[in-house]
């Protein structure tokens, strides 16, 4: 049954990757079986950056989606202006405040509009749950993720500043998931609870008292074609590939560090993005003497990333806090096996057919223990391709008509949980009149 779904999805674009591609796939897939209002702040860097959205808008319409720009208003703009001089913490002031701006924005459509199901999509974090809780409809919050408590060996080796840092993180997760009376009162409301992972998904029944659904917020890259002739030089060389901002959560130097170690030299490295570590990284590439194998392709498009994704043999994560990183699930799409540190999303979209997980340890006994998986490949080219057909068979799972399947079975028990609410309510006020 077609339904009138609102979605808040403060990011969203076609053009970029991460929060802005998880919620654009979501909104895209939901507008072929649903009508769809989108609710959103920023397509581009930062709030209020919505030119390109307005743009393929205008050139590329669906009736089936309205998209509702929301303002975040002066003082948003004005305290988010710290966020774009690096002092990310400030973000979550403005973004509050453009979260009351949402839920004015509602409200208004509501007024000429019978939405069946309020989704909070996006951003995934846990920590701004919004207001649209508040509307007395069928509430869906999900995927929620962020939660995460960084193991303390994954902090070893990093500078005092950046261990600070996740140390921080940590205390606030805490504080914020055992007493933040805004946030239970939004997980108590919240008629269908959605998971990012299944890590996430035990902390909410811990913290929350509330069962949840593990559904991924990430998407296969639709249309993926799998490059069958990329093996037939691979026993010259394997090519590996990192993609990901070069700061101190992704984790770079462990990959350096682990190639390193590495005896054979049949190997070549894609590293895609930049960051505020780029420099130092390629500096500790030069220390370890592995440059050579390096090509550092810096900020690619979209497009130009699949196209070098496609041609890899190995994909490399190593970052220390994670939920569900959109470049695994491009990298399934392609039929690119992973090696991953075992935690988070990594621990369940990667399964041993598909891919290698290196439980968490000391820094130095996992970059020798990702060397030695790395040596065993290398050696044995021929294990890829068949590690690739498995991540491909592995990629069954994600395809977007069964997630949009579970999708359309979360809007119906939220329909379903808030007509039974109703009645216990009109119940309950019969009762106590009697």
């Amino acid at each position: 049954m077609r339904k009138k779904i609102l979605i808040s999805a403060y990011a969203i674009s076609p053009y970029k990757g991460s929060e802005y591609a998880a919620a654009w796939n979501t909104v895209k897939y939901l507008a072929t079986s649903h009508d769809v209002w989108v609710l959103y702040g920023m397509s581009d860097d930062h709030m209020g950056d919505t030119h390109t959205l307005r743009k393929y808008i205008s050139e590329n319409p669906n009736p089936a989606i309205k998209f509702i720009e929301v303002d975040g208003g002066r003082a948003a703009k004005a305290i988010n202006l710290l966020n774009k001089a690096g002092a990310g913490w400030f973000f979550y002031f403005a973004y509050y405040l453009w979260q009351r701006r949402a839920l004015r924005a509602a409200k208004m459509l509501l007024e000429t509009v019978d939405i069946d199901v309020v989704h909070q999509l996006g951003p995934i974090g846990f920590r701004e749950p919004g207001f649209l809780w508040q509307l007395n409809k069928p509430f869906v919050w999900g995927p929620i993720g962020g939660m995460m408590m960084v193991d303390k060996r994954l902090m070893q080796g990093q500078p005092v500043a950046a261990q600070f840092k996740f140390a921080l993180k940590n205390a606030i997760n805490y504080l914020q998931l055992n007493y933040s009376v805004r946030i239970k009162k939004a997980f108590r409301q919240a008629g269908v609870l959605v998971a990012a992972t299944t890590y996430a998904q035990a902390v909410i029944q811990e913290k929350m008292g509330k069962p949840s659904i593990h559904l991924p917020e990430t998407w296969l890259v639709p249309d993926a074609r799998f490059a069958e002739e990329k093996f037939d030089g691979v026993n010259r060389q394997v090519r590996l590939i990192w993609c990901g901002t070069h700061n101190n959560r992704k984790n770079l130097q462990l990959c350096l560090q682990a190639l390193a170690l590495v005896k054979q030299k049949n190997w070549v490295i894609h590293i895609l993005g930049s960051g505020p570590l780029t420099q130092s990284l390629k500096k500790l590439a030069i220390e370890l003497g592995i440059a050579s194998n390096i090509v550092w392709n810096g900020q690619v498009s979209r497009a130009a990333s699949f196209k070098i994704m496609q041609m890899s043999h190995l994909h490399i994560i190593t970052s220390i806090a994670e939920d569900n990183p959109n470049v695994l699930y491009e990298a399934i799409s392609y039929g690119v096996p992973t090696l991953s540190i075992d935690h988070f999303g990594m621990a369940d979209a990667i399964c041993n057919c598909s891919g290698i997980k290196i439980a968490i340890d000391e820094n130095t006994l996992m970059a020798n223990k990702m060397a030695a998986v790395i040596n065993h490949l290398l050696a044995n080219p021929d294990v890829l391709k068949v590690m690739a057909h498995n991540t491909l068979l592995s990629a069954g799972k994600f395809e977007w008509h069964k997630k949009l399947a579970k999708l359309n079975g979360i809007y119906n028990l939220a329909i379903e949980r808030h007509q039974e609410h109703r009645i216990r309510k009109v119940l309950t006020q019969i009762a106590t009149a009697v």
